[in-house]
């Protein structure tokens, strides 16, 4: 997606072009096209974005510069202005479809196409940012791994088109149940994560929010049967005096609190031990 600077620098240049064109026409002695002009901007903007703006402006002053140095006839004028602005219409509309082309294909590339969550691409990019952005303010940060219970032996009792199924679900369970500020995303295969921008206890109660909301889930499966399973869970939180800024150390603790969840009996959720004095 376009940033705020981007942004910012194309309407400084559609800004420029504004100031720049009625000037150039004045100093060669042409500012009578200057109507043509802005007629051209008028439609370049809606048409074809900043970037239609720009183009038709530019085009039709050239056009416009040609022509009144070959004849001061108005026809001439006019025929020049019409002919360079669907030129410079089409240049703006082209270039806008093929950059929302690669925004779009940009976006897709962090989706998880299967779930429809942030993918593993997505977040080792946004977790260093989430985490140098808490070091620098002070503010908690917590990290949850999740992995469902038992996958395997449901794949192969039921087939990979119900374990599909139960993975969209999963993932669509875990969109409507974070809260706006958390990030979730399918870390791999049948493990998902959630990025908390608070303490473990507010990670704590995220994850038990979910493991509980997807202990409830079923999905059709051969036979007319619907079946489910539950979900195993550690967190952690993001300790600025003993991690870094990538975040690693917090991974690899909410990835040793994942497997003691495991190891304790399956669908629950456990808090990393180096971290439960930033639980509160």
């Amino acid at each position: 997606m376009p940033s705020v600077r981007s942004t910012a620098r194309r309407r400084g240049y559609a800004l420029g072009a504004l100031i720049a064109v009625p000037a150039v026409l004045i100093a060669l002695g042409v500012w009578q096209a200057w109507p043509f002009l802005a007629v051209s901007m008028a439609l370049g903007v809606p048409l074809g974005g900043l970037r239609g703006f720009v183009g038709a402006s530019t085009v039709a002053a050239l056009a416009l510069v040609l022509a009144a140095g070959q004849s001061s006839d108005g026809a001439v004028l006019a025929g020049a202005w019409v002919a360079f602005l669907v030129v410079g219409l089409a240049v703006g509309v082209g270039s806008d479809a093929r950059a929302k082309e690669v925004r779009r294909a940009a976006e897709q590339s962090l989706v998880d196409r299967l779930t429809g969550l942030h993918n593993y691409a997505y977040f080792v990019d946004a977790l260093p940012r989430e985490c140098q952005r808490a070091r620098r303010h002070g503010s908690p940060l917590s990290l949850v791994i999740f992995d469902l219970d038992n996958f395997k032996a449901f794949n192969d009792r039921y087939g990979h088109d119900a374990g599909n199924r139960l993975l969209a679900l999963v993932g669509q369970t875990l969109a409507a149940e974070r809260r706006r500020s958390e990030i979730a995303v399918r870390y791999g295969g049948e493990e998902f994560a959630l990025v908390v921008l608070g303490s473990a206890a507010n990670a704590l109660v995220a994850a038990e929010r979910m493991r509980a909301s997807v202990a409830r889930l079923r999905v059709p499966v051969s036979g007319g049967e619907w079946a489910g399973t539950t979900m195993s869970a550690g967190a952690a939180a993001y300790d600025p005096r003993l991690d870094d800024e990538t975040g690693a150390g917090m991974v690899e603790a909410a990835d040793r609190a994942l497997y003691a969840s495991k190891h304790a009996g399956r669908d629950r959720v456990t808090l990393a031990p180096e971290t439960r004095s930033l639980a509160a």
